[in-house]
């Protein structure tokens, strides 16, 4: 169990500078069972401007992501790339020489290795809007493949879609090689998996191309 016995972590507890329900709705969640946790990002220019969270976390876990968001204020994404847990704890010392959290374990520097990596591509939320495909040329097939891109993104955030996974995470487009689109979505309980079989039905009939393959990436 990691305790926390830096002064400058337990007032971060009590009166967080990171954690903001009011912008709840502007927030996208972290898609993964390691947090129940929703984030907001907003720039200035190629620096992050602030960083803010949402969920119901432990406390361990609030006060180094309350140190995530002090070290990136002002900064570039990229050093999440090389940012550690050792790094966050660092900040929310009272002194050098002790200890703000004892007994972090590799396992932690691991869940937030992975929250770094989606964090540092992380892409805005936009309001869903009205969709409808165009075909040109041929149909979906022979469009090139930054149309193609282009389209399914705008498909998977259109009215449809969302209210698909109305209250779930919401699918995002990964990659696309020729008709296989592969989407990170929920893939684990039985209505994740009938939730991505509707998605794969829509795309196709909404495309016009029943080889048209959707592959989940959870």
């Amino acid at each position: 169990m990691i305790v926390i016995k830096s002064e400058r972590a337990k007032g971060l507890l009590q009166i967080p500078q990171a954690f903001d329900q009011a912008n709840l709705s502007q927030m996208r969640k972290y898609p993964s069972d390691d947090f129940i946790l929703w984030v907001n990002l907003e720039r200035d220019g190629q620096n992050v401007k602030k960083l803010s969270f949402s969920g119901n976390l432990l406390d361990h876990e609030k006060v180094l992501l309350e140190a995530v968001a002090g070290l990136m204020k002002g900064r570039s994404l990229a050093i999440l790339d090389n940012l550690s847990l050792r790094e966050c704890e660092a900040f929310l010392r009272d002194r050098n020489s002790e200890l703000a959290l004892e007994n972090i374990e590799s396992s932690d520097e691991s869940k937030f290795k992975k929250f770094f990596q989606w964090l540092r591509v992380f892409r805005a939320s936009e309001a869903p809007s009205e969709y409808e495909f165009s075909p040109k040329n041929g149909g979906f097939r022979e469009m090139r493949l930054v149309d193609k891109i282009r389209e399914l993104k705008a498909f998977l955030n259109s009215f449809e879609v969302q209210k698909l996974y109305q209250g779930s995470i919401g699918p995002e487009l990964i990659d696309v090689q020729d008709l296989t689109v592969y989407v990170q979505a929920p893939y684990h309980s039985e209505k994740d998996r009938e939730l991505f079989e509707e998605l794969h039905i829509l795309g196709v009939t909404t495309f016009s191309e029943e080889s048209l393959n959707f592959i989940p990436e959870a």
